[in-house]
């Protein structure tokens, strides 16, 4: 049998390990799918005295400009967590820490995520490349941040935060256990909204999707769970001055707890002007707002994840891609950017009035996986969607860097730019043509891969002779 499929809601995930048990007759443990192997692991990165020397206080990321919120407390502690499926044919490895956003690069020293890469490719002997290694940030406003836009970090929680993401990661690696793999969805985009109303850009991408794991033998017994969903980490406001991951955290706890299983990672899709309807599900404090919104998300989870659909095939495989684009904000000039962040100003980084980043397709069998090195419009997934052959497509957002908004189609720029300064998509944001850039080059990486991929020749013209290759050793930074 081709796929096996649930098609009840289910309240209660007591009975969603029951529907599992039901799947056992349809599963295809013996056949392409059979083959693969999952672990799961978290680690706390919450900050202490000894990671952000002296107090363990830190500057929250997001909202205003500069060093205007500085931590007094922790509401709920926050973790990098880490999900591993390996085969025959290879590994992918995602990861997600609840801060603000990371770069791939940093000025200070070794502390970005193609770092972070490099060093579990070393822990794990080559057995994960680290073009194999995806991480992202849940760009939680009430986290560390890790951009230095809003008061920065000391090195040591910066190193810290590099380890611990490294070791949640090898961590998983050494956990793995024969699986069964399943991805289920649901629509969610009654709790999020659109900061634009104007075509294109009104149009959300409100699929909340789930890569579930079970045991090979026991499909009754979950591994681990990667939830995927668009709406920002914005659900505590301004004012809240306690460190948090937001909505993920309270969601990953959740399930965590109710499956018994030692990490659910959620990694955040494209979020680019797209944030969560505060008010769908009430609370007059932004502490009962959270745990209203993370309930709405949540139960959103256990019907996605009733639901399963069998993942075809265990073939593996992942194309990383540099990718070089001019700066062009109007309102910002590149040196005056340059100053404000923490990001690494060496080249590949940056050579005169160009951003160097990276951007990863993958796949696990039939599903799809893309990168989006920051805060992508939902634009970009839904042409991957449309134009990549595949039974299902993941987005993974602020993932192995975070270069801001990522806006997408171009033609939608217009009334972004207009909207500044009060609302800051085009304030951090390289140029109105970046968003169409990273979608092309995650295109192209879908050709490499073997898909089946329906060209957009004309929006993609611009980029089609770049050169993939990442220069030299760029996780030096």
């Amino acid at each position: 049998m081709r796929k096996a499929q649930v098609t009840h809601s289910y309240s209660s995930i007591a009975t969603l390990i029951g529907s599992l048990a039901l799947l056992a007759a349809c599963s295809n443990a013996d056949g392409p799918s059979g083959n693969l192997q999952v672990g799961a692991a978290r680690r706390d990165i919450t900050p202490t005295p000894e990671t952000a020397p002296p107090h363990g206080q830190v500057y929250l990321g997001g909202y205003g400009l500069g060093p205007e919120r500085l931590s007094t407390g922790v509401l709920a502690p926050i973790y990098v967590r880490a999900f591993v499926v390996s085969s025959p044919s290879g590994t992918l490895a995602f990861a997600q820490n609840e801060t603000q956003g990371t770069f791939a690069a940093y000025k200070n020293g070794p502390y970005g995520l193609l770092d972070v890469a490099r060093a579990v490719e070393e822990a794990t002997g080559g057995a994960i490349p680290r073009s194999h290694v995806i991480v992202g940030s849940d760009h939680s406003h009430a986290g560390p941040d890790t951009t230095g836009v809003w008061g920065g970090l000391p090195d040591s929680y910066l190193a810290h935060l590099r380890d611990q993401t490294v070791g949640a990661i090898v961590d998983a690696w050494e956990a793995r256990a024969p699986a069964q793999l399943w991805t289920g969805s649901v629509d969610a985009t009654d709790l999020i909204r659109s900061q634009f109303d104007l075509p294109p850009n009104d149009t959300l991408d409100g699929e909340l999707r789930v890569l579930l794991a079970t045991a090979k033998d026991d499909n009754a017994q979950p591994l681990a769970v990667l939830i995927n969903y668009s709406a920002h980490a914005t659900v505590m406001g301004s004012g809240n001055t306690l460190i948090s991951g937001d909505w993920p955290s309270v969601v990953s706890a959740g399930i965590e707890t109710e499956l018994g299983i030692e990490a659910a990672v959620v990694m955040m899709a494209d979020i680019g002007r797209t944030q969560p309807d505060r008010g769908s599900g009430g609370g007059s404090t932004d502490i009962e707002r959270l745990e209203s919104y993370g309930g709405l998300v949540l139960e959103r989870v256990r019907t996605a994840l009733s639901q399963p659909v069998e993942v075809q095939g265990d073939e593996i495989a992942a194309d990383q891609r540099f990718l070089r684009h001019t700066y062009g904000n109007p309102l910002f000039p590149i040196d005056l950017l340059g100053s404000l962040i923490s990001r690494s100003a060496a080249p590949p980084w940056r050579e005169g009035d160009s951003i160097g980043t990276v951007i990863s397709a993958g796949h696990i069998g039939d599903v799809f996986f893309a990168t989006l090195p920051g805060e992508g419009y939902p634009a970009i997934q839904l042409a991957l969607e449309e134009r990549v052959v595949a039974e299902h497509h993941f987005v993974f957002g602020v993932a192995n860097d975070q270069l801001g908004y990522l806006i997408s189609p171009e033609e939608g720029y217009p009334e972004v730019l207009a909207a500044a300064p009060g609302n800051d998509n085009a304030i951090f944001n390289v140029s109105s043509s970046i968003g169409d850039h990273v979608e092309c080059s995650l295109l192209a990486a879908a050709t490499t891969l073997g898909f089946e991929v329906k060209p957009d020749t004309a929006r993609c013209a611009p980029w089609a002779d770049e050169d993939p290759r990442l220069p030299g050793d760029a996780a030096d930074g």
